[in-house]
């Protein structure tokens, strides 16, 4: 029993005697609160600084290499190294690139939605990324067979060429670009409800029924579209274009950001000498017929003159004929 009293007034002895200081924990507990509070402001504001514009989406570029066939998609016209690395799947060993090398790319394509259209722009760049992964990882037992046209035979491929197959991904993407612009896929928002808004009308390809659809939301057409292409001899890789789409050509627009890569010059150059073209002046009519008589009598008097001399004899000649008659003489004197 003694123990446990004891115990007991152990417990109270630890109890602070005194002021009580809940006022000033209640003051540190709203402090904290405060800086919180603060931070929670901040994070929201970065994130919302952190969303695309409406801009975003506009155009969809389309790069490719030009040895190995791999296609990026991007936004932005300049090329992310990171980015581009993390759309090229592993095929195999020794075919997926260590590093970024921009003279090893060129622009393919780009497309482009109407102004206020850039949630179709992202909507487009996501079903074509899952295009292209679905093309990376499933394929079929056709891939492990390649055919030799000269012995109409099937052979197997080696693990080296299935994923360089694999890797040339550009007809592919043009495919694909047809099929999605078409309206392909689901969740696809090219397709836009129809409204009797005119500024909204002009950029939907309503005038044909084929790019019309009933849905339970309404009516809906496709967004127009315009592709520019490098060549434009690569657009014949897909069967067929939907309506809605347009093709230009690069240089026969005013689109910048595009780039063809040129080899750069060497270290040292070989300057060739500019030559300046001197246009000869022409003779009035008059003075041509003089300038010709003028020659004529010129090349006459050359060649009198060379007769003249031909017939004249040279004092160099004489002696040499003088030695001639000297051997001629002493060969009849000897026996």
């Amino acid at each position: 029993m003694a123990l446990r009293v004891n115990s007991i007034t152990a417990q109270f002895a630890k109890l602070s005697l005194g002021i009580s200081r809940t006022s000033i924990r209640f003051n540190q507990t709203a402090a904290v609160q405060e800086a919180a509070r603060k931070k929670e402001i901040a994070r929201r504001e970065e994130i919302e600084k952190s969303y695309p514009p409406d801009s975003h989406g506009l155009n969809i570029w389309v790069f490719f290499h030009i040895l190995d066939g791999f296609t990026v998609l991007q936004h932005y016209p300049i090329m992310k190294a990171t980015q581009a690395l993390r759309q090229i799947s592993y095929n195999g060993r020794n075919l997926q690139p260590s590093k970024f090398r921009k003279d090893y790319w060129q622009t393919l394509a780009m497309i482009g939605f109407p102004e206020g259209y850039g949630h179709v722009g992202r909507s487009v760049y996501q079903l074509l990324r899952e295009c292209k992964k679905l093309h990376q990882l499933t394929w079929d037992d056709d891939m492990f067979y390649g055919y030799n046209e000269e012995k109409a035979k099937r052979y197997p491929r080696t693990k080296i060429s299935r994923g360089r197959r694999l890797n040339d991904m550009k007809t592919t993407t043009i495919a694909d670009m047809a099929a999605v612009l078409g309206g392909l896929g689901k969740g696809n928002k090219i397709w836009q409800p129809l409204t009797e808004d005119p500024a909204q009308l002009l950029n939907l390809a309503a005038e044909d029924e084929k790019n019309l659809k009933k849905d339970d939301d309404g009516v809906k057409a496709l967004v127009k579209a315009n592709i520019w292409w490098l060549d434009d001899l690569d657009r014949n890789y897909a069967e067929s274009w939907p309506p809605n789409v347009t093709h230009h050509r690069f240089d026969r627009s005013d689109v910048k950001g595009w780039f063809n890569y040129q080899p750069a010059p060497s270290e040292n150059p070989v300057v060739q000498p500019v030559v300046e073209k001197v246009e000869e002046e022409k003779p009035a009519e008059g003075e041509e017929g003089a300038q010709e008589g003028a020659q004529e009598g010129a090349q006459e008097g050359t060649q009198a003159k060379a007769q003249e001399e031909g017939t004249e004899k040279t004092p160099e000649e004489e002696p040499n004929k003088e030695e001639k008659k000297t051997k001629t003489d002493k060969d009849k004197k000897l026996p």
